[in-house]
């Protein structure tokens, strides 16, 4: 038998076994398994409900774009901003209708008179059966607030998208609360449709979310 500095062939080959097996090498059937595998399970319904919360946060505004020439042949617009997810958004017009503001003047600053001003407002509340005393607003409007107006600074207050009707949105017998036409659409400031394009707005409001701003300009 041959011998290895003393010791024979197969006392050697078993020391060097022992060591093997003593600092715990595998053999190549048992590698671990990848530790990535659940998280690649977790990460469609992640991307779902990502998808699904910018969804939620899809909007609407009113836009009202002033006809200089004739702000009583102006428009106003609901526009729809669709978040599909956070790296895909649309934005389209739902409809645009025809709307007056102000008596024919341009000049903003004009209390009672002028076109509403240009600017960004917040739509405060919405009413269908508005009551607003004697010869106030009535039936559908949507409250916008208050506007500084440029350059003089004056305050215009108490201004409305609305129409002429009464409360229960049915046509008055008289001013201010019966369209006859065209010449309707002129107002103190406030944005005035035709009570059915009015409706016609605020029917939207049960298949798209309620607008939350308008923007005059």
């Amino acid at each position: 038998m041959t011998t290895v500095r003393g010791k024979s062939k197969f006392a050697y080959g078993a020391v060097v076994a022992m060591a093997v097996t003593g600092i715990g090498v595998l053999p190549a059937h048992a590698a671990p398994t990848p530790a990535k595998a659940p998280q690649q399970q977790s990460a469609v319904p992640t991307t779902n409900a990502t998808t699904k919360a910018a969804a939620s946060r899809s909007y609407t505004y009113l836009s009202f774009k002033i006809n200089r020439k004739d702000t009583s042949n102006s428009r106003l617009s609901l526009v729809y901003v669709q978040v599909i997810n956070p790296d895909k958004v649309r934005t389209y017009t739902v409809k645009t209708w025809r709307a007056g503001s102000g008596t024919g003047s341009t000049n903003s600053c004009l209390k009672n008179r002028g076109v509403l001003p240009s600017g960004d407002y917040k739509i405060r509340s919405f009413e269908a059966h508005k009551d607003g005393g004697p010869h106030g607003i009535h039936g559908l409007a949507w409250y916008v607030g208050e506007h500084t107006c440029k350059p003089h600074g004056t305050n215009r207050d108490a201004l409305f998208v609305h129409s002429e009707m009464l409360p229960n949105g049915k046509p008055g017998r008289s001013e201010p609360y019966r369209w006859d036409g065209n010449s309707d659409y002129k107002s103190n400031g406030c944005i005035k449709l035709k009570p059915s394009d009015a409706r016609d707005l605020a029917g939207f409001r049960s298949t798209y979310p309620h607008p939350g701003k308008l923007y005059v300009s």
